[in-house]
């Protein structure tokens, strides 16, 4: 076979320029510490990494957000042992008050202690945390849980949602508890609320309590509150419809009939212990729905009537009386009031531990991405130093190869 000196001038420059192209690799290879410095060095491997990086910077991000979520529950943790402790005051001042020994005086000044207390417990209840957003206004952040009326009442502004924060690909942990939760704990009157379309057009035909009575609450008695309850036990919301011109029928969720019955426009009629006025609506047949609700009462409040019966003088017998059953009813809704604190904070308690394990979860993975990202981008300096060790010697054999082969020209004999 003819192989032209340009043939063999051409190949050996190209031999020369593949070990010069490889050794300026493995120099960049070595002074960067990566084998892969772009995508066609090893575009399978390139893929991977891209991959594999997004992963990384996923976890990252639920190691952050789990470390914003450990901060707001360890802030309310805090405060709801802070108001415990208070709640606990309360309590031993209100057992204190209940003492029948005790003179006017002695009670008005109980009486200016659990004032306190009480506006040391609102600013707990609406404590802010470093963003500055209320920590009990559920999803409602930028809104102050716990304003005061004009009566002075504590209302609650803020609503029952939680802030579910992400802390792994398929975990969701509530990043604080509502005020409506937390503090609407202690148990008063059962309410009853109306639904149907007379009450949504504001024309209802039932009217609780009737216009007659001489109380504000669903039920004149407790002793009523109970038998109604005792008797709708089981049976869902109840209804009342008036079927034709002056008559009315009393059904369960079921649609079973429970009490019929004839009436005239504005005729009180009592069920199982509930009154209420009844008058013949604009569309007959018409139903409304009673929706049996326990009153919630937050312990601001509580102690807010307790201390204006404290100040009130117990001179007559109903005002000790008052005094009797308000330090009773006090003590249990205080109970109930505690009893959620701990529910609280024992759940608090469950979900900063799921945090820290997944903490500890997400810190394996990453150590693993880590180490597979490693193999596929960082470089093996012993490896690489030897790869140009051996290219180095095969580019100075070349090269001297090269100068020997050279002088092999046709020219050199005709001289």
């Amino acid at each position: 076979m003819r192989i032209s000196t340009r043939q063999t001038f051409l190949n050996s420059l190209d031999n020369m320029q593949n070990s010069q192209s490889k050794l300026a690799d493995l120099q960049n290879q070595i002074s960067t510490g990566k084998k892969l410095n772009k995508p066609s060095d090893d575009p399978v491997a390139a893929a991977q990494v891209v991959k594999l990086n997004r992963e990384l910077a996923q976890t990252e991000k639920y190691q952050e957000n789990i470390n914003v979520t450990q901060r707001r529950l360890e802030l309310e943790e805090t405060v709801l042992d802070n108001l415990n402790n208070a709640t606990t005051r309360i309590k031993e001042l209100t057992i204190q008050a209940g003492n029948g020994i005790l003179s006017d005086a002695d009670r008005k000044t109980i009486a200016s202690e659990i004032r306190g207390l009480i506006d040391y417990s609102a600013g707990l209840m609406n404590t802010q945390d470093a963003q500055g957003e209320y920590l009990f206004s559920g999803s409602r952040g930028f809104d102050k849980p716990y304003v005061q009326d004009g009566n002075g009442n504590y209302t609650y502004a803020g609503d029952d949602g939680q802030r579910l924060i992400q802390v792994a690909p398929e975990l969701f942990v509530p990043s604080n508890d509502s005020g409506e939760y937390l503090f609407e704990a202690a148990e008063t009157n059962l309410d009853i609320r109306l639904l149907g379309d007379t009450v949504s057009a504001g024309d209802p035909f039932v009217t609780i309590p009737p216009a007659s009575a001489s109380y504000t609450t669903a039920f004149e008695t407790e002793q009523l509150e109970e038998k109604y309850q005792t008797a709708t036990k089981g049976l869902g919301d109840i209804s009342v419809t008036v079927t034709s011109s002056g008559n009315y029928s009393i059904t369960d969720s079921a649609g079973n009939s429970l009490s019929t019955g004839a009436f005239t426009d504005g005729d009180t009629i009592e069920f199982n212990g509930l009154k209420f006025d009844l008058k013949d609506p604009a569309t007959i047949p018409s139903t409304i729905t009673l929706v049996a609700e326990q009153g919630r009462q937050n312990i601001l409040d509580v102690a807010r009537e307790l201390v204006t019966v404290l100040e009130t003088p117990a001179d007559t017998k109903e005002q000790q009386d008052l005094l009797t059953e308000t330090v009773s009813s006090t003590l249990v809704k205080l109970e109930q009031v505690a009893e959620r604190n701990i529910e609280a904070r024992t759940t608090i308690g469950a979900r900063l531990n799921s945090l820290e394990n997944t903490k500890t979860s997400n810190e394996d993975f990453s150590l693993f991405t880590k180490t597979a990202l490693s193999g596929l981008e960082d470089v093996d300096f012993a490896e690489a130093v030897s790869e140009l060790q051996l290219e180095q010697a095969i580019l100075s054999a070349a090269q001297a190869s090269f100068v020997r082969i050279q002088e092999l020209s046709l020219f050199n004999f005709i001289r």
